[in-house]
């Protein structure tokens, strides 16, 4: 539904590569998030599919449409591409009424009882038929939110564009609205291009996400295997909290294959001919504190507790073991205290190869392909 070849997009007089040449697919009915930090150029590539800023060169499809095209010389008009928008600041405007800021995409398209019949309907879309005639002011961020989002969606567009819908609200806000927009979504059946840099946002509403650094795609695939088998020790440092080993001298040993680490020796899960060094990736989640009684064992090493912070559901823990820090989620019960003496244990199954060297921008992805083969489909 959406399709994006060999964009390029450039700033001051093409010293800045904004958005380097990059190519993904977006298939119908689908959530594909580019996921990146501040000025990776994922905004940027979201404002040339919607018209918003003209690329240097390449090709934007939206269904069987192409919208620009520097080989074709295309580039239709923002409210010729049939795309709905939700910005990051919501663009709300004060002067107007839910049903006027709502209605206005609708104003000299369609007749009025067409107008008043779509707002309504998108209004209820998002629970806020009751505050039709509430000026915009006198709303919450949520209902904003909201209003925002029915908006963008009142003109019955072929894909819904999200830039950063929710880094306005509080975290608690935020956990609920995108439960509802990934709902809506659903309902919907739209296809949806969300912009982020909330790795739990992008793993929580995503069908696919597109890793973006300085303008290039470096990860693409669903958000459970950009979690647990990144691309590169960069991918894996930016999705979540990592701790990540340098292991050296590895060989094979009993299916498995066994390094040396600051840690101790590691044992971990791998394919082929066993390198002579690697990185492996440890989530925290995948730590845990053991008593005496594992010492000897596999993966099991003596280590000091550094320092401890309650968050609720866990205890974010350092602990310190043989000079390297390690970072462990730890179970409440647990409680854990500063300066204890514990055991870090982890399975061998949960420690993942690093790729040798960061394999460089993924320049063509074919989404439709890469999701039929990781659903099983034929």
């Amino acid at each position: 539904m959406i399709e994006v070849t060999d964009l390029l997009k450039t700033f001051d007089g093409g010293k800045v590569r904004a958005v380097d040449q990059i190519s993904f697919t977006v298939p119908a009915g689908s959530v594909l998030t580019l996921l990146g930090p501040s000025g990776c150029g994922k905004t940027t590539t979201m404002r040339s599919i919607a018209g918003l800023e003209k690329p240097d060169s390449g090709e934007l499809k939206v269904g069987r449409k192409v919208v620009y095209s520097s080989r074709q010389k295309v580039n239709l008009r923002a409210n010729q591409r049939n795309v709905g928008m939700v910005f990051q600041s919501y663009a709300i405007w004060p002067h107007m009424t839910v049903f006027d800021n709502v209605s206005y995409p609708l104003k000299g398209e369609v007749d009025k009882a067409t107008l008043r019949e779509r707002t309504l309907g998108s209004l209820r879309l998002v629970g806020l038929e009751h505050l039709a005639d509430r000026r915009a002011p006198n709303l919450s961020g949520g209902q904003q939110q909201r209003v925002a989002l029915a908006r963008a969606l009142v003109a019955e567009p072929e894909v819904l564009l999200l830039d950063e819908p929710l880094s306005n609200l509080d975290a608690k806000l935020r956990d609920t609205m995108r439960k509802e927009i990934r709902e809506l979504q659903q309902s919907l059946d739209i296809t949806t291009l969300y912009v982020t840099h909330d790795q739990s946002e992008a793993l929580a509403i995503s069908d696919l996400v597109a890793v973006m650094s300085q303008g290039r795609i470096v990860d693409f695939g669903e958000p459970e295997r950009i979690y647990s088998r990144p691309r590169s020790r960069a991918v894996a440092d930016f999705i979540g909290m990592a701790n990540i080993v340098d292991v050296s001298g590895v060989r094979a040993s009993d299916g498995m294959w066994v390094g040396d680490s600051r840690l101790g020796p590691l044992s971990f899960h791998g394919e082929g001919q066993a390198p002579d060094s690697c990185s492996v990736l440890i989530r925290l989640e995948d730590l845990q504190l053991v008593g005496p009684e594992q010492a000897g064992n596999a993966n099991v090493w003596p280590g000091t507790v550094v320092s401890v912070l309650y968050l609720g559901g866990y205890w974010d823990c350092v602990i310190d073991v043989n000079g390297q820090r390690l970072r462990a989620q730890v179970p409440r019960r647990q409680r854990p205290t500063e300066g204890e003496r514990m055991y870090v244990r982890v399975s061998d199954r949960s420690c993942y190869v690093l790729p040798e060297d960061d394999a460089g921008p993924i320049v063509d992805v074919d989404a439709e392909e890469h999701l039929a083969v990781n659903s099983g489909a034929s």
